[in-house]
């Protein structure tokens, strides 16, 4: 194999598994904003999509910590805090 052939197949092999984890990530985003999920629920799914960027890409865990980690919080605090605050009343 060309190195040029190589970097290509190394680039898309990383486009596909950016696209999947994209794809695992808006997956658990819907879930958590249906509303359909305990507070401790969501937090579990959003531990697990961590652990799978982990072995998708590695070598990104601090990107997907910012980008991602906050998201999920913010989500969770947006479709999920509300509802348990109506059901204390």
């Amino acid at each position: 194999m060309t190195l040029l052939k190589k970097i290509m197949k190394e680039y898309l092999d990383y486009d596909q598994r950016i696209e999947k984890l994209k794809k695992i990530v808006d997956e658990v985003c819907e879930k958590i904003k249906s509303g359909k999920l305990t507070i401790g629920e969501a937090r579990k799914e959003a531990a697990l999509v961590r652990l799978k960027a982990g072995k998708l890409v590695p070598f990104q865990m601090d990107m997907f910590d910012l980008l991602y980690k906050s998201r999920f919080e913010r989500l969770i605090e947006q479709f999920l805090l509300p509802k348990t605050k109506k059901n204390k009343k």
